[in-house]
This record gives C-alpha cells, sequence and structure tokens, in this order.
C-alpha cells in the first residue's frame, strides 16, 4: 500500500528540463514548499516581499541618475548622491 505523499506525486508528476538548472531549482522550490505546508506550516515571504522592495527601490535610484534633467558637469553632487545610496539599499 502507497503512502498519501507518493500516491499525490504520481497523480501529477513535475517535469523539468535537465539541461536547464533554473528549472530544476524551480521543481526542487516547488516541490520543498507542497511537502511543508502540507505538513501545516505557512509560508513567510516577508523576506521575498522586502527584497523586492528595496529592488525597486534601487530601481527608481538608477532611474534618478539616469534622467535626471541636467548634464553631467552640473550634476555631480546628485550622482554621487544616488552612488551613496545604491549600496545602502542592494
Amino acid at each position: 500500500m502507497q503512502d498519501k505523499n507518493s500516491e499525490s506525486a504520481n497523480r501529477n508528476p513535475k517535469k523539468a528540463n535537465l539541461l536547464d538548472h533554473h528549472s530544476i531549482k524551480h521543481i526542487l522550490d516547488e516541490s520543498v514548499t507542497e511537502i511543508v505546508t502540507s505538513r501545516g506550516y505557512v509560508e513567510d515571504v516577508r523576506m521575498s516581499n522586502i527584497r523586492l522592495f528595496l529592488g525597486t527601490i534601487i530601481i527608481v535610484i538608477a532611474l534618478f541618475a539616469q534622467f535626471y534633467k541636467k548634464k553631467f558637469p552640473e550634476n555631480r553632487d546628485f550622482l554621487i548622491l544616488c552612488i551613496v545610496l545604491y549600496p545602502q539599499n542592494s
């Protein structure tokens, strides 16, 4: 007699391109998430959300630096500020 986990694995097998390590990692992450949540644990995504928020701030800083209305010699101080802020958020 098979247990519940092996029955669910047989019903919907996951397929991955074995030559693509991102595909393999995605399948492994998805499988681990399913196993952990099926045992009653709740998935905590706060850290992922914080990383996405910081990435958005970094992109906004880069866009300000790129499209600032003044040209290089005049915007030197602004660019220095952007360069200082960039590592603070990454």
